[in-house]
Formats: C-alpha cells, structure tokens, sequence
C-alpha cells in the first residue's frame, strides 16, 4: 500500500515528467474527473479521507504551484503555529493569487484555510459525516478551524459560535437590559435594533441605572457577561483544540496564516459583540 511518504522524493519528478502516472501510481480516473485543464473541481466528500490525498495534492501542486518541492512543505502533523506558517509562507511566495485562491475557494461544507491544511498535513483529513462540528481530523485529534481578526492587543475576534450553541436567552435579556436603559436615560441612542454598542456598554456601569434595573428584577450586563462565557466555553470551546487563522480581511502577511492553536480555557473566554441577533466572542490567548 502506497503512503505519503513513498511519493515525497518523487512528487517534483511527476509534476515535470510526461510519466508521473507510472512514477506516482495516481488513480488517473479520478484525476480525469476532477480536472478540467489544470483548473479542477472538489466536492468536500473528496477531502474526508485519506484515500485520494496524492492524487489531491497533485492537482493543486499542477494548477498553483507547478515548481513545488512538496517534502518543503508538507509536514506530518499538526505541530505549532511557526511551523505550519513557514509552510504556508512558502506557498505564498511561490504564487499569491493561488494562496489566496486556495484560502477563499467557496466549496459547499468547507470553510476558509481547511483545503491548505489538507494539503500540507500528511495526515489530516476533513470533518464530516460522524465528525458532526469538526473541522479537520490530524489522525485522530479533531479540530476546529477559524477565521478571524487579531486586535493589536492579541484577541482574536470577528467569528461566530457554532449553530448548536444556544444563546438566546443571554442575547434576549441583553436587549431588554437595553431597551430600559434607552427609557432610563433618552439620551443614549438606540444605534442598530438588534445589537448594543460602547455607549450602551458604558450605559450599563451607570450606578443610578445599575440600581434602577435591580429593582426591576434586570439582570446586570457583567453577569450576562459571565453567564454567555460558561454557556460558549462548555457549549463549544471545551470540546476541541481549535486552529485560529487569519480571515480574508487580514493583512497580506497574516491571512491564511496561523495565530493560534489552542485548547481554549474557560478563562480565554470574552464576549466581543452583540450585533445582528447574535453574540460574537473573542478569545484572549495570553491568559491561562
């Protein structure tokens, strides 16, 4: 049975020469159906095993980086942020457009960077079927893969929780708390319907404002805080490690790349936004 390391040495040689089918043993049935010039086509089926990972990795070394020595950058698990950068660096550099191609390309149950970690990972495949919630699977290890935003601080921010998350309850007394406060004190703004912002934030500290909810029986916005960071770290954070990357409005330099990879703890755990009926995180990396 042929591995992933059999081919290593040779992968350059089949990309140049006329018999890589001979040199590689590729299943060129698959090849052929998946190819259109050296544009291609996935489906995410194509990614939840390991079955095709050559024939996979020969299509997208073709179609982006024809002069690629894969033993570069492929790396036999997922190991550390420094390490999976330096192979993603090297993909960038060989082509840009292709990188980004590869980062952003829209396929139906994938998200952005999993094609690339496939590509570079031996050993990962994508989640899927049984794998309800998970990402990617590094043999057996799952994990989850986000695209966000790092602040200059080092949280990361702009994603959202899973759809199994449920977070209603917090959300809906969030704006209650908010709509008292707008008949407490008509000079605070409503701003957007569903959300609050820093002056509804700031609103909330208010002493006079803290005592006018209590009597009304409001909770206060530090214990919904508290409360929405138990309900997203034991609802979501605690099941797997995750692999944070830059988003497509991150810099040149960071998107696609790694910040972080991280078994999040409770106390990493912040509420960031309230916007659009939903309630956004971010993750603190510097804390315990």
């Amino acid at each position: 049975m042929r591995t992933i390391n059999d081919v290593r040495t040779r992968f350059q040689v089949a990309l140049n020469e006329a018999n890589y089918t001979e040199e590689m043993e590729l299943n060129m049935d698959f090849i052929n159906k998946r190819s259109l010039s050296n544009e291609f086509k996935l489906v995410a089926k194509d990614l939840q095993s390991l079955e095709y990972k050559n024939e996979l990795r020969f299509l997208i070394a073709r179609r982006y980086f024809p002069n690629l020595n894969i033993s570069e950058v492929t790396l036999p698990k997922v190991t550390s942020a420094e390490d999976l950068n330096k192979s993603l660096n090297t993909l960038y550099a060989m082509n840009p457009a292709g990188f980004t191609d590869l980062l952003e390309r829209e396929i139906s149950g994938l998200g952005p960077g999993e094609i690339l970690l496939y590509f570079i990972l031996d050993n990962v495949s994508l989640g899927g079927g049984s794998s309800a919630g998970v990402d990617i699977i590094d043999g057996t290890t799952p994990y989850e893969v986000k695209a966000v935003n790092r602040t200059t601080d080092g949280k990361l921010i702009n994603f959202k929780l899973g759809g199994t998350v449920d977070i209603s309850g917090v959300q809906s007394r969030i704006m209650q708390l908010k709509a008292e406060l707008l008949k407490f004190n008509p000079k605070i703004k409503e701003g957007e319907k569903t959300g609050i912002n820093n002056d509804h934030i700031k609103g909330f500290a208010d002493k006079k404002f803290q005592k006018h909810a209590k009597s009304l029986g409001l909770d206060m916005f530090e214990d919904l805080e508290k409360e929405f960071q138990d309900i997203a770290y034991n609802g979501y954070f605690k099941n797997h490690p995750i692999i944070f990357l830059g988003n497509k409005a991150a810099s040149k330099a960071e998107k696609g790349r790694i910040y972080n990879i991280i078994q999040v703890t409770k106390n990493q755990v912040g509420m960031y936004k309230v916007t659009s009926s939903t309630i956004k995180p971010f993750i603190d990396p510097t804390k315990k």
